[in-house]
C-alpha cells in the first residue's frame, strides 16, 4: 500500500472526525471519553512545554480515503528530535500495515528528524505497535532512535 501523508486543511475538519470516531477506544484509553467536535479544533493549541506554534504538524494520510491521522511537534524537545502528540489509524483499519506506513512517510518529509518521542498510555495496542517499531520505554515516555540518514537518499 502506498499512502501520502499531507498537511491537514480545514475543510478536512468532517472527515477528521470520523476518523477520530473510528478511534474511539484510544480516546477512552487515553481521555475517558470519546472524541467530540472539539477534539480537532483543540489540536491548533496543544503543544508541549517549550515548542513554538511553527513547529506542530497535523497530517493526515490517505489512501483511497482517510486512513490516519498524527499530531507531530518537530524540533522538540531539540532540534533532530520530533514529540508525537497522537498517531491515530481507525479500529477496523489496524495491523494492516497501515502504521508502519505512516512511519516511513514521516521518516521521507521529516528525514533530519534521528528521535522521536511519545508519551506512553494506557492503550494496550499502541504500546504493542511501539514496541514493534523499535521504540524503547523510559519512564512515561517511549523513545525511538533513528539512523542519521543521508542527504542522497
Amino acid at each position: 500500500m502506498r499512502l501520502t501523508l499531507r498537511d491537514f486543511t480545514p475543510a478536512d475538519e468532517a472527515e477528521v472526525l470520523r476518523l477520530f470516531a473510528g478511534c474511539d477506544d484510544w480516546f477512552q484509553a487515553v481521555t475517558g471519553h470519546p472524541s467530540g467536535p472539539g477534539d480537532v479544533q483543540g489540536l491548533f493549541y496543544a503543544l508541549p512545554e517549550g515548542a513554538a506554534f511553527e513547529q506542530k504538524h497535523l497530517l493526515v494520510a490517505e489512501a483511497e480515503g482517510m486512513i490516519g491521522f498524527v499530531d507531530l511537534v518537530v524540533g522538540h524537545p531539540e532540534a533532530g528530535e520530533a514529540s508525537v502528540g497522537f498517531f491515530l489509524v481507525p479500529e477496523d483499519l489496524r495491523r494492516w500495515g497501515i502504521g508502519s506506513e505512516m512511519v516511513r512517510a514521516l521518516r521521507e518529509r521529516f528525514p533530519a528528524v534521528t528521535r522521536v518521542h511519545v508519551a506512553l498510555s494506557d492503550f494496550k495496542p499502541g504500546n504493542e505497535f511501539l514496541r514493534a517499531m523499535g521504540f524503547v520505554a523510559d519512564g512515561q515516555r517511549a523513545v525511538l532512535e533513528l539512523a542519521p540518514r543521508s542527504a542522497g537518499r
